[in-house]
C-alpha cells in the first residue's frame, strides 16, 4: 500500500462482552502477504472486519483503511443467477467500463484455469472450481487492500496446496499498478503450515483478549517454506507451542 495501514491502541468487544482486543497496535503495508494466525475465537475474522471498515473500534483508531477493499471469504458467496464471467466482472463495473471489466474478468478466469467455464453457473461447478472463482473475483478487483478469510479451510490437502500456489501466482499478476508492490494482502488462517507457506509476515493472536503473541517477517526460500522442510517444521513447532500456551 502507498500509505501504511495502522491500528493505534484499538479496543473492541461485542455487546459489552469480554474484550476481543485491548490496546491493539499494528502497522501493516511493507510486507505482503501478511498472515493472521490463531485458534478459533481469538479475533482473526474480527480483525479482518476492522481492517475492512465493517466494524468500528470502541476506542483507538485505524488509519489508512479508507482505500478500496477486495475480500475473499471462507465460502465463495457466488451469485447463483450469474455465470462465472459475470460473477467476476460485476464488481469491476463499478470501477471501469463494461468492456474493460469483461476483459479483465476473462484474464483472471484464465489465470485460475477457468476460461472454459466462463458461461457456467455456480450450480454447475465443483467445490474447487467455485473457490477458484472466488479467488479470481477477489484478485481481479484493482484494490490496494485484499482481505482473505480462511479461503482454503474447507478443502482437502491436495486442493488446499493447489489453491495456495494459485494465490501466490495471483499476487504476482494482480499488482496495481503491474510489477509494483502496492497491494497489501492480509490472509486469515488457523493453520501454521499455511502461514509459513504463504506469508512474508506472520502475526499470531493469542486467546481472546491476549492480542498479538508473535509478529515476525519471514525471509525464507521456496524450499524452506515447503511442507516438511526442516525450517518449516521448526517454525511450525514454535508457532504451535505459542498458540497452545496463549
Amino acid at each position: 500500500m502507498t500509505t501504511p495501514l495502522s491500528l493505534r491502541a484499538v479496543d473492541f468487544a461485542f455487546n459489552n462482552d469480554n474484550s476481543i482486543f485491548k490496546n491493539l497496535s499494528l502497522e501493516l503495508g511493507r510486507e505482503s502477504p501478511v498472515m493472521i494466525l490463531g485458534s478459533s475465537g481469538c479475533g482473526k475474522t474480527t480483525l479482518l472486519h476492522l481492517l475492512a471498515g465493517l466494524l468500528i473500534p470502541i476506542q483507538g483508531e485505524i488509519a489508512g483503511n479508507s482505500v478500496p477493499v477486495s475480500m475473499a471469504f471462507q465460502e465463495p458467496r457466488l451469485l447463483p443467477w450469474k455465470n462465472a464471467l459475470e460473477n467476476v466482472s460485476l464488481p469491476l463495473t463499478q470501477r471501469m467500463e463494461k468492456t474493460a471489466a469483461e476483459k479483465r474478468a476473462r484474464d483472471f478466469l484464465r489465470y485460475v484455469s477457468m476460461e472454459n467455464k466462463a458461461a457456467s453457473y455456480p450450480r454447475e461447478l465443483s467445490g474447487g472450481q467455485k473457490q477458484r472463482l472466488n479467488l479470481a473475483r477477489a484478485f481481479a478487483c484493482p484494490c490496494e487492500l485484499l482481505l482473505m478469510d480462511e479461503p482454503f479451510q474447507s478443502q482437502d490437502i491436495p486442493l488446499r496446496l493447489e489453491l495456495m500456489e494459485l494465490t501466490r501466482s495471483l499476487l504476482d499478476v494482480s499488482r496495481n499498478p503491474p510489477q509494483s508492490d502496492t497491494r497489501l494482502a492480509v490472509i486469515v488462517t488457523h493453520d501454521p503450515r499455511e502461514a509459513i507457506y504463504l506469508g512474508k509476515r506472520i502475526i499470531a493472536l493469542g486467546k481472546k483478549g491476549r492480542g498479538v503473541i508473535y509478529d515476525e517477517v519471514l525471509d525464507l526460500s521456496e524450499d524452506e517454506r515447503a511442507y516438511g522442510s526442516a525450517t518449516q517444521v521448526k517454525i511450525e513447532k514454535q508457532l504451535l507451542d505459542l498458540l497452545r500456551g496463549n
